[in-house]
C-alpha cells in the first residue's frame, strides 16, 4: 500500500472483500493495481499506488497534479502536456515522480531576425603643399556601405537570454574619400611679408568697438576700452574663446592683418573671432565673414 507493507491473514474470498475487511479504500487518483474481482491464494500480493501530488509549473499556468506515475515524463503525458522539440523540464524527464514536488516547463522558442548596419568608409588622405596647414579639403566624398546581419534570439518563457550572431552578408561595399591636409606654414601679407605659422583656422568673424553698443560700457565705466586680458582696446586687438585660442595668442587674420588675442565677448564661443575697429561705420560695414586665421609661429605675449 503506497511506500507500506501489509501482511494479512484471511477468511475473505476476494481482493476487494479483504480491502473493506480491513477498512483500506483507495482516494479518486490512487490505482488498484492488483484486479479488485481476484479470487484471494496463498502468498498473493495486492498492489495499491498512492498518488502523489506534484505541481507542475508553465508559462501560462500552474497544474496540481496527482499521480501514480513512475517518472516526470510519464506525469507529464498524464497532464497532457506536449513538449517542442527545444523546451526543457525541469528536473529531467527520466526523473522518478517520488524524488519530485514540482515540475517546471521552460518553453524555448528561437527566432531569426534580420538587421541592417551601415559600414562605415575610410578616408585616404594625402598631402597637399598648396594648402595651409591646420586645414583640410574633401576632394571625394566617401560613402558608408551596408551589410545584413541574421541574428538568431532565444526565448525561455517569452523572456530573451541569448542573441547570436549566426550570419552576415554585405549588401554594398563602402566607397573610401578622399581628403587633402595642408602642409603649408608660411604666408604671404598683402604687404609682401613673409611669416610662418602653426596652423590656419577657418572662423565666422564679426567686428567690434568700444561703444555702449559693443561693449555694454559707457565712457565714465571703469572698465571701458579695457579688455579681457587688461590692455586697452585698439586695432589688431580681437576676441576669442579662450578654449579654441588661448589670451596671448599672436593671429594673422586674412583681410585683416596682424592681431592679438587679448580680449573674449560673451558671445564669441567656438570657432568665432571678433575683431576691434576704431569706429561704429566701420564695424557695420564689415558685418560677418568667414576668414581664415593664422596662429602664429611667435612666442605668447605675456599680459
Amino acid at each position: 500500500d503506497g511506500d507500506k507493507e501489509i501482511k494479512v491473514s484471511t477468511f475473505k474470498s476476494t481482493v476487494q472483500e479483504v480491502l473493506d475487511e480491513r477498512g483500506i479504500s483507495l482516494g479518486p487518483d490512487d490505482r488498484l493495481v492488483t484486479d479488485a474481482s481476484l479470487k484471494l491464494k496463498d502468498d498473493m500480493k495486492i498492489e495499491i499506488k498512492r498518488a502523489k501530488p506534484v505541481m507542475i509549473i508553465t508559462q501560462d499556468r500552474d497544474i496540481l497534479l496527482y499521480t501514480v506515475s513512475e517518472t516526470v515524463g510519464d506525469a507529464l503525458e498524464e497532464a497532457g502536456i506536449t513538449l517542442g522539440m527545444s523546451d526543457r523540464v525541469e528536473p529531467g524527464e527520466n526523473t522518478p515522480i517520488r524524488d519530485v514536488d514540482n515540475v517546471k516547463i521552460i518553453k524555448v522558442e528561437e527566432i531569426i531576425i534580420t538587421e541592417t548596419e551601415t559600414i562605415p568608409y575610410e578616408n585616404q588622405v594625402r598631402e597637399n603643399p598648396d594648402l595651409e596647414k591646420g586645414l583640410s579639403r574633401v576632394i571625394t566624398k566617401g560613402k558608408e556601405g551596408k551589410k545584413e546581419i541574421s541574428i538568431k534570439i532565444i526565448y525561455e518563457n517569452g523572456v530573451e537570454v541569448d542573441r547570436t550572431v549566426v550570419g552576415e552578408k554585405i549588401i554594398q561595399e563602402p566607397v573610401a574619400g578622399v581628403v587633402e591636409e595642408g602642409t603649408k606654414t608660411t604666408l604671404v601679407s598683402s604687404r609682401g611679408t613673409v611669416t610662418r605659422f602653426i596652423k590656419a583656422m577657418e572662423m565666422i568673424a564679426t567686428a567690434y568697438d568700444a561703444t555702449y553698443e559693443s561693449t555694454g560700457k559707457t565712457p565714465d565705466h571703469p572698465q571701458y576700452g579695457i579688455t579681457r586680458s587688461g590692455l586697452r582696446v585698439r586695432p589688431g586687438i580681437v576676441a576669442v574663446d579662450p578654449k579654441v585660442i588661448p589670451l596671448g595668442t599672436w593671429l594673422y587674420v586674412e583681410g585683416y592683418g596682424e592681431a592679438l588675442a587679448a580680449d573674449t565677448g560673451g558671445a564669441i564661443k567656438g570657432n568665432r573671432i571678433d575683431l576691434y575697429f576704431e569706429s561704429p561705420e566701420d564695424v557695420k560695414k564689415y558685418g560677418k565673414k568667414k576668414v581664415k586665421v593664422y596662429i602664429l609661429d611667435k612666442p605668447r605675449y605675456k599680459f
